[in-house]
């Protein structure tokens, strides 16, 4: 009869066997390219930043520190090397003990997780007791004034929040899209009162434990693999700047935990084909963009990713499911502008257009290259909140940035370098600033003061830079054994498409570290699967100079 460990040791190598499990046998063509494709670009975007985050990191000026001005200061090099080998080491030695952690069980890992995150999040949040403010500040003045029939501050009449820098139209006029995010307040603010912002910061903390959960099940359905899934959930264990997010009163951390279910039934749909899967999908996908919308980022990836299921699995169920959720998200979306214009007996101006933001993109600004400058909103102002003459002003200047880019390439490449930099590798993610620039309802205890002004904020500061050049390495290198050892098809992918559409827009649009905050998290099931694969490299020309240099007789004395 053969013991248990007997069993556990067979059921491994058997494991081991594969690194996946193909759910199609045969990868179509059209899929084959696509995927290959978006690989390419992620390996040469993220190639780079992997690199400069090894050479200097991007931080922001103490001297200047509310208002985000960002410098990029120079690495010690030797130092990053150091700590990587060190990283090395250590999980090579790790490995030894496979064996131990072969018989962990994920499900009380992934509990463990969901738990562990919880704590963090809530001893963070009331840690600081963090107050509202700026855009965040406009949607909770709404949301709880419309829990109580006040609309002043969507009509513009009365002292609302910021009014003198709107010229006294209303927030909405120039970000109507913002009113998804107030419903989600609204709603919740009626469950739990008005006093104050908590109740939306303890939904984003069970929120982003929920998005843990998501990301670790989605690592178990692509890769099929224990090892990778454990590696997974150890990385986001060791992800805090989500956590230090969650006193941010903005629909980030909601909107992403959304995104992620939404990504996690698309992908069990490609591996099943169960249209019944597509309902939670785009259910969540909706609420996503209503609490986010820039999560319109995940919507055109799912779209491109289901157009390559149509063609290679010629289900015609993935196109029109497709076209579906492009009508049901932007429609549900407009649907909730038109409510309010209604219940506050308004009607609103159409806002300021991506068209404005590509321009302010496109533009530098006192904080980074590309981050916000004032310009939409001065051009949109200007114009008298005229769409189409902004618009047309907007576009005038984008062509006078373009041939400025064109005519001088050395200024083209500082400012988009500077711009990636600025945003993918500030390691904090702006998860400190957001909460340590603002009010706070209760004093701040010692865990925030240690934070904001102690060791312990400096401990983290070295820790988020080491943490991020080895997430980003990893993802590299995932990205890279994907490709060669023919892993990629739409589930393996369809995240890095999500996070390629982040960076390509952020490129071009109004940029800000903090927006790259919710990509950091979707980035770890890669990392994971690039750590598992070096880990279990065989190194046979390695260890044969190893074995070589250690026969090496000693010189006899003369």
């Amino acid at each position: 009869m053969k013991s248990k460990n007997t069993k556990n040791i067979n059921n491994k190598s058997k494991n081991s066997k594969n690194t996946t499990v193909k759910t199609i046998n045969k990868q179509n063509t059209f899929e084959y390219l696509i995927v290959n494709i978006i690989c390419l670009f992620m390996f040469i975007a993220f190639g780079y930043i992997a690199i400069m985050s090894f050479l200097q990191t991007s931080v922001f000026d103490e001297a200047a520190y509310s208002s985000e001005k960002v410098l990029y200061e120079m690495d010690n090099i030797a130092l990053n090397i150091f700590c990587t080998a060190i990283f090395t080491v250590f999980v090579f030695k790790m490995k030894k003990h496979y064996d131990f952690f072969a018989r962990v069980d994920l499900r009380f890992m992934e509990v463990g997780l969901v738990v562990y995150t919880i704590m963090l999040g809530l001893i963070w949040i009331f840690s600081v007791t963090s107050v509202p403010a700026a855009d965040s500040q406009s949607v909770f003045e709404t949301a709880t004034g419309a829990t109580v029939g006040d609309y002043s501050s969507i009509t513009g009449n009365g002292n609302f929040y910021n009014s003198a820098y709107y010229n006294g139209h209303s927030y909405y006029n120039f970000y109507p899209f913002q009113l998804g995010f107030v419903l989600i307040s609204e709603i919740v603010y009626r469950i739990f009162g008005t006093a104050s912002s908590m109740p939306v910061q303890v939904i984003n903390v069970l929120c982003l434990a929920a998005a843990y959960l998501g990301i670790a099940k989605i690592t178990k359905y692509i890769f099929k693999r224990r090892s990778i899934e454990f590696i997974t959930i150890l990385l986001l264990a060791g992800c805090f700047q989500p956590m230090l997010f969650c006193t941010f009163v903005y629909g980030n951390i909601i909107g992403m935990c959304c995104a992620i279910w939404a990504s996690y039934f698309l992908i069990r749909y490609f591996q099943t084909t169960k249209y019944l899967l597509l309902i939670p999908c785009a259910v969540l996908l909706i609420v996503a963009t209503i609490a986010k919308y820039n999560n319109m980022i995940y919507l055109v990836a799912f779209v491109i990713m289901l157009i390559v299921h149509t063609v290679k699995e010629k289900k015609w169920q993935s196109i029109a499911f497709a076209l579906a959720i492009c009508i049901a998200t932007v429609g549900i979306n407009n649907l909730i502008i038109v409510s309010y214009e209604s219940r506050a007996n308004t009607k609103l101006a159409d806002g300021v257009s991506q068209v404005m933001y590509l321009d302010m993109g496109l533009n530098d600004s006192y904080m980074a290259p590309g981050w916000y400058n004032g310009i939409a909103i001065d051009t949109y102002k200007s114009c008298n909140l005229n769409n189409e003459v902004a618009n047309q002003r907007a576009w005038s200047n984008i062509k006078n940035r373009l041939d400025v880019f064109g005519s001088n390439p050395g200024y083209t490449f500082d400012f988009f370098g500077k711009k990636i930099v600025s945003q993918w590798n500030e390691p904090s993610f702006e998860s400190i600033w957001i909460s340590e620039v603002k009010s706070h309802s209760h004093e701040v205890n010692s865990i925030g003061n240690g934070m904001y002004n102690g060791s312990l904020g400096q401990f983290f500061e070295l820790y988020f830079n080491i943490y991020m050049q080895i997430v980003y390495l990893l993802l590299v290198i995932g990205i890279y054994c994907l490709f060669f050892k023919r892993m990629t098809n739409i589930e393996t992918t369809l995240l890095l498409l999500v996070i390629l559409g982040g960076f390509g827009y952020h490129l071009l649009f109004e940029g800000k570290s903090q927006y790259i905050l919710t990509y950091i998290p979707i980035m770890m099931p890669t990392a994971a699967f690039g750590l598992n694969t070096v880990l279990n490299g065989k190194y046979i020309k390695i260890k044969e100079i190893v074995r070589k240099l250690k026969t090496v007789p000693e010189t006899k004395n003369a």
